[in-house]
């Protein structure tokens, strides 16, 4: 797995790089950590920040405990090619990559370049409390890249206590490894699981169905409890607003969603801002 933390200064970032910390110690994933800056390698509060998350990011393990750790130098015996043995110095790695990189222009289209070019699984950025969702500076910078990022996102609104994980299936297809964040998010949180079926004028596409049903028996054979429930798609704005709480929002986006059938363009950036706690778009 690879994770982008996308971040700047502000203290929204702090909150999306603790959750990526606690990722990474449950996925041992490859990251990045990336900062966009206004002028590029000469933007010292960007690098001062960078160099901060770093330390905490590496300061998440006790000593010796983390992937991520350069291994110190020593001398080893090892068999020569001519016969007999010799001693080398030898230099180990890290046995995960963390990377810290800073880029130039637009937050989004920055992020999004770097997504691509690393071959991303998640994105990971914070954003301002409420529901204007922005960055410093009144910029939508987290609606941008969750509309247009081909890889899934985790978008963290505050660091608090996920109590729920509200996953909303409104298609008969969701990859293993959409589930598998689900399963990582619910241990890092401890958290319940409820899947609402989105239905339309009370109708519910027959591939839905049936995959609830499959997700039902995919968690109780995990001995995993999972409340399942039914809400009509015109109502899930209301929903939104007025039922997520101390909860984990998670999304399908997919061809056949019924969401973006339902609402206009760029709906998941609009649910991101409307929506008061974290949300996760899989993809």
């Amino acid at each position: 797995m690879r994770i982008l933390l996308a971040a700047d200064e502000h203290a929204y970032s702090q909150d999306a790089l603790n959750e990526t910390a606690r990722l990474a110690a449950n996925t041992w994933a490859d990251v990045t950590l990336l900062g966009v800056g206004r002028s590029g390698s000469g933007d010292s509060a960007m690098k001062d920040a960078l160099r901060n998350y770093r330390e905490q990011f590496l300061n998440h393990w006790e000593q010796g405990g983390s992937p991520y750790e350069s291994q110190e130098s020593q001398f080893e015996w090892l068999a020569a090619k001519a016969g007999g043995w010799e001693e080398i110095k030898i230099v180990r790695g890290s046995r995960k990559s963390l990377r810290v990189r800073l880029r130039e222009g637009n937050p989004a289209t920055e992020t999004l370049q770097e997504a691509r070019a690393d071959e991303s699984d998640l994105i990971v950025l914070g954003c301002s409390k409420g529901e204007k969702c922005l960055w410093e500076g009144g910029k939508a910078i987290p609606q941008e890249i969750v509309n247009a990022a081909d890889c899934s996102v985790l978008l963290v609104k505050e660091d608090q206590p996920v109590r729920r994980i509200l996953a909303c299936l409104d298609q008969g297809y969701i990859s293993q490894e959409s589930l598998e964040m689900i399963n990582q998010m619910l241990t890092i949180h401890g958290a319940q699981l409820e899947f609402i079926g989105l239905s339309q004028n009370g109708d519910m596409n027959k591939a839905v169905y049936t995959r609830l049903i499959e997700i039902g028996d995919y968690y109780s054979d995990r001995q995993v409890d999972i409340n399942i429930r039914v809400t009509d798609v015109s109502e899930f704005e209301k929903f939104v607003t007025g039922e997520v709480h101390d909860d984990l929002l998670a999304l399908w986006m997919g061809k056949k969603s019924l969401l973006s059938k339902f609402f206009s363009r760029d709906w998941v950036g609009r649910f991101v801002s409307k929506c008061q706690t974290s949300v996760l778009v899989m993809r």
